[in-house]
C-alpha cells in the first residue's frame, strides 16, 4: 500500500488536476467514445492509511522533487506543467498523503449492459493559486471482475479485475451470503487520495528555552 501512495504522488504531481475526466479503457477493437458520468455517491467508512514525507529537494527547472519517507527513504517524482503551486514548495516542507482503500458502490452479478473493460470517472479539487499545493482526487472505476475470496468478517472482497488484483470493501447493503468465489460481477468501486503540504518548522534560534513566568 505504501508503494501505491508513492506512485500515486507521482501520478497526481501533488494534487495539480481539478475537475473531471472520464476514460474508457476498453479493448482497441471495442473502443466507445468517453460519457459524462454522474458525481460519485459520498464514500462509506473505509480504512484510511496515511504516509508522511519530507521535502529534500526541489528543482523547478526539470520539475522535480525529492521526498523522504519516516524510514529515511527518498523517491523522487516529476511533477507536470499543470502543478500551478510548485514553486510554493520548499526544503523541508511537511507532505502529507491519505490514502481512502477502496469501497465498493455497488457489485452486481447482472453483468449485461455496455462495459467492455473498464470505466474510470476522476474527479477532485485543488488549492488556490499561490498556496501550497492540496486537494484531493477520487477515483470511480467500473468494471467486470471474478471474485477470488471473500472475507465475510471484515466484509472485504478480492477481486480479479482486467489489470490487477484488487481488494474492495463491500457496502453494507450487500448480502454477502448470495456471493460465491469464482462468481463474476459488474463492480463499482470508489477510492480516494487526500494530499496536504505543510511549512517546514521553525527553527528556533541558539539558546533558546522555554521559561516559566512568574
Amino acid at each position: 500500500m505504501k508503494n501505491r501512495i508513492v506512485t500515486a504522488l507521482g501520478v497526481l504531481g501533488l494534487l495539480l488536476t481539478t475537475g473531471c475526466a472520464t476514460t474508457d479503457k476498453a479493448p482497441e477493437a471495442a473502443q466507445k467514445p468517453a460519457t459524462a458520468q454522474p458525481a460519485a455517491p459520498e464514500m462509506q467508512i473505509g480504512e484510511v492509511l496515511t504516509a508522511t514525507f519530507t521535502v529534500q529537494a526541489v528543482d523547478l527547472k526539470q520539475r522535480l522533487v525529492t521526498l523522504k519517507d519516516k524510514q529515511g527513504k527518498s523517491t523522487t517524482i516529476h511533477v507536470g506543467e499543470e502543478a500551478r503551486n510548485l514553486p510554493q514548495v520548499k526544503v523541508g516542507d511537511r507532505v502529507t498523503v491519505k490514502y481512502h482503500e477502496a469501497v465498493a458502490l455497488r457489485i452486481s452479478t447482472d453483468t449485461t449492459g455496455g462495459i467492455t473493460s473498464k470505466k474510470e470517472t476522476l474527479s477532485g479539487s485543488r488549492s488556490e493559486l499561490g498556496q501550497k499545493p492540496a486537494g484531493s482526487v477520487r477515483n470511480t472505476v467500473e468494471i467486470l471482475a471474478n471474485v477470488l475470496a471473500i472475507d465475510r468478517k471484515t466484509r472485504k472482497i478480492t477481486f480479479q479485475g482486467p489489470e490487477r488484483t484488487l481488494v474492495v470493501k463491500a457496502p453494507a447493503d450487500k448480502d454477502l451470503s448470495k456471493l460465491d468465489v469464482g462468481d463474476q460481477v459488474k463492480l463499482t468501486y470508489v477510492e480516494e487520495l487526500a494530499i496536504t503540504v505543510e511549512p517546514a518548522p521553525a527553527k528556533r534560534g541558539p539558546g533558546f528555552k522555554n521559561k516559566i513566568s512568574n
